[in-house]
């Protein structure tokens, strides 16, 4: 892996509902063996429930937030950390501004986003083209439940 520094003006940042995405590092820089991002989140930001084939971090850098892993809700203030092992369902929902650095081993989330990110450029995408995007990332969507 090559040493380098991401400035503000130099970050490949794209964008998704109420959320700026930096990626921190990629596949590329680490061997495909983890990536990073830093997600800057607005109010009614949020990630549908869902599973990865990976392991996940999230660190709290700044705000509170809300997370569900396993279907308990924990609320995460700037300085904690959720663990995400690969398999469990979990989601992320932001009432406020908050920023969420995530850490996910192997060499897929990144590009998952960007993916999703112009799925959605042009409104909700149909549910059968994120499906086949998912899961050609390691990403199972929980459907939504009835009520």
């Amino acid at each position: 892996m090559e040493a380098r520094i991401i400035t503000t003006d130099d970050a490949d940042a794209f964008g998704m509902p109420h959320t700026r995405a930096v990626p921190l590092a990629t596949g590329a820089d680490t061997g495909d063996a983890w990536e990073a991002l830093e997600l800057t989140l607005g109010p009614g930001a949020a990630s549908p429930p869902h599973t990865l084939s990976a392991d996940k971090v999230f660190y709290l850098a700044a705000g509170e937030l809300d997370v569900d892993l396993g279907g308990v809700t924990h609320r995460l203030r700037a300085g904690d950390v959720a663990h995400v092992p690969a398999g469990v369902l979990h989601r992320y929902r932001a009432d406020t501004d908050a920023r969420l650095v995530v850490l996910v081993t192997g060499a897929t989330q990144v590009s998952f986003l960007r993916g999703m990110s112009e799925l959605g450029r042009s409104g909700p995408p149909a549910p059968d083209a994120v499906a086949a995007h998912a899961a050609g990332h390691g990403v199972r969507i929980a459907a939504p439940s009835a009520g």
